[in-house]
């Protein structure tokens, strides 16, 4: 056999394994795409079903407002959250349509919130009347507390359809990460195979080829390190350079899908931070390491009014306005804090390596200076505001969840004191 022949043998089987593999990778990168999208549906099912709960609330208090009042301001905020869970009902009704185990709890929250709502509609009519009687009657039916029942119910079939889609979005994110660790592998296994023959072709051809052949070998390297490639500079018009373009393509492509996704499944895709599965992992992580010497504080960021400027500008500039405020914060804290969007409104900061309390009094300080200038959104001035709560450990708790929670408390704390305000839990030393 000759060389010619074997040197077009060699080709020949390079190229169908680089053309077999990129065609395999797509398939499971299709596969993988269709997984994250799984974990996306879900999500938007829980954030839906948390929506729906907070705006009975809303409505609720709205009621609770007018009956104690007679203040007919209190009714803007009640129709506008009646509304609000009827939208939010269909929309999580749409997004579990193929779910006859999750349609099952809706029907029953669907019958305790009518029973609900019917509640608060009957109190606000007696209201309207605007007689003592009417008042009096209105109040009584308040009393009886069925209400609370009513609420109690919703938020426990809400919890278990909650557990439900928790459950399933586990199982939905070990799956995607299944898919991603089985193309990284593949990769890595399939790399020495196409090395050994790019090598075993440079012993039957002259000079010309022992370069291309050694920067591959070096780009394969730099694939397996999940580094990006170098790109190739390729002079030859022949077979030999036909296949290192092929395989510059294909590693172009495996390293952009593969940093995309990855990207996708931890950052929120609004803002650009870490998002929420994220940090519960990362936290404990970080608790597990810190000391009385070096300690971890996790600080809790809301934005105040965040709510009544969504829904005076709309949820365009509510966008840009989180958008801006994860840009603020992003550039205000270190290069090893980490910063994530715990959900609506809020983000969470994670900082490594605190000594004493009054480093984090000058961290937050410098955070809430970046909001002193307003933000300039589609030819609107708007000041934006901050309530920062603060936990550390070891100091306050060595358990993430409880860590997060005493955070959340201070946040809570800060925004009753005043505007741009921040507390730290059981602040001493």
């Amino acid at each position: 056999m000759s060389l010619r022949i074997k040197f077009i043998f060699l080709l020949s089987t390079i190229f169908l394994v680089v053309v077999a593999n990129t065609l395999f990778i797509y398939v499971l990168d299709k596969q993988g795409q269709a997984k994250l999208e799984a974990v996306i549906h879900t999500h938007d099912v829980l954030d839906e079903s948390e929506k729906l709960y907070n705006q009975i609330t809303n409505a609720e208090t709205g009621q609770r407002g007018y009956l104690l009042t007679q203040d007919l301001n209190y009714l803007e905020p009640y129709y506008a959250a009646l509304e609000q869970v009827k939208q939010h009902f269909l929309a999580i009704n749409r997004l579990t349509l193929s779910n006859p185990e999750q349609q099952n709890t809706l029907a029953v929250i669907d019958e305790l919130v009518d029973k609900k709502l019917a509640e608060l509609a009957l109190t606000v009519t007696l209201v309207m009347q605007n007689t003592p009687y009417a008042i009096e009657e209105a109040k009584a039916i308040v009393l009886t507390n069925e209400g609370k029942q009513y609420m109690d119910q919703i938020r426990k079939h809400i919890l278990l359809f909650q557990n439900i889609e928790r459950a399933k979005l586990e199982q939905q994110n070990a799956d995607y990460q299944r898919n991603r660790l089985f193309i990284t592998r593949f990769v890595t296994l399939q790399i020495p195979l196409i090395v050994t023959l790019l090598v075993f072709c440079a012993f039957y051809i002259n000079s010309r080829l022992f370069k291309p052949l050694k920067l591959l070998i070096q780009n394969t390297e730099q694939l397996e390190k999940g580094e990006r490639p170098k790109m190739l500079t390729i002079n030859y018009n022949d077979e030999i350079g036909f296949v290192l373009k092929r395989f510059a393509r294909m590693s172009d492509i495996v390293y952009k899908r593969t940093s995309k996704l990855n990207f996708q499944a931890s950052h929120d895709h609004l803002t650009g931070v870490l998002n929420r599965t994220e940090l519960k992992p990362a936290l404990k992580q970080a608790i597990s390491t810190c000391s009385k010497d070096s300690k971890l504080a996790v600080i809790f960021i809301d934005i105040n009014k965040f709510k009544k400027l969504n829904d005076e500008y709309g949820h365009l500039i509510g966008d840009q306005i989180l958008i801006e405020t994860a840009k603020r914060i992003t550039s205000s804290v270190r290069a090893d804090d980490d910063v994530y969007r715990y959900g609506g409104d809020e983000f969470v900061i994670i900082t490594h390596n605190i000594a004493k309390y009054r480093y984090v009094n000058a961290m937050i300080t410098h955070l809430l200076a970046r909001f002193d200038n307003p933000f300039v959104l589609e030819q609107l001035t708007l000041n934006i505001s901050l309530s920062i709560g603060v936990a550390l450990a070891p100091d306050h708790s060595l358990n993430h969840q409880h860590l997060l929670k005493l955070a959340d408390q201070a946040m809570y704390h800060a925004k009753h004191e005043s505007k741009n305000s921040y507390h730290i839990h059981n602040n001493r030393g």
